[in-house]
């Protein structure tokens, strides 16, 4: 996990192709600007999410893990917490290969906050449980990017 200030992301290229093509794109866009949904930026290979949501508490909520994608994730009204395990299960539910997605328990982690520009760039294979509540927001409008890991990005 990378967890820093996006003004400082430029300091991060050359880590994969596909957070070069953020670093590249955030040079002439910008996030508060973009509309709810899906804007691509290099096809299935690298696009960003912006949705709203109400943030959670921690109980009841779940660790997500992606094999293929890594998860660059900033808000852009509100803030939320984030936690990221100290050691990771996954549950029976499985993985679903279609939506590079899983979700399981595991021991309390560390808390990291986003919000005041922060991102958090959760690696694949990396469990990370985003959007939840901290005392101070209880929605957010946030900024997901999608990014395909090395592996997998001259497959696509």
């Amino acid at each position: 996990m990378i967890y820093d200030n996006f003004s400082n992301l430029s300091a991060y290229k050359g880590f994969s192709k596909g957070l070069d093509k953020v670093i590249e794109w955030a040079k002439t866009h910008k996030v508060e600007e973009l509309p709810l949904g899906r804007t691509e930026i290099d096809g299935s290979r690298v696009f960003v999410n912006v949705m709203e949501a109400d943030t959670r508490p921690e109980a009841g909520a779940h660790y997500e893990v992606h094999h293929k994608y890594m998860d660059l994730q900033m808000d852009i009204e509100g803030c939320e917490d984030f936690e990221v395990p100290s050691s990771y299960c996954q549950d029976e539910k499985g993985f679903d290969d279609a939506a590079d997605i899983g979700f399981g328990d595991g021991p309390v982690g560390d808390l990291g906050h986003l919000g005041g520009g922060k991102f958090a760039l959760f690696l694949a294979g990396e469990p990370h449980m985003p959007t939840l509540s901290n005392g101070s927001c209880t929605h957010v409008k946030k900024a997901v990017f999608k990014i395909l890991s090395n592996e997998y990005y001259d497959e696509v």
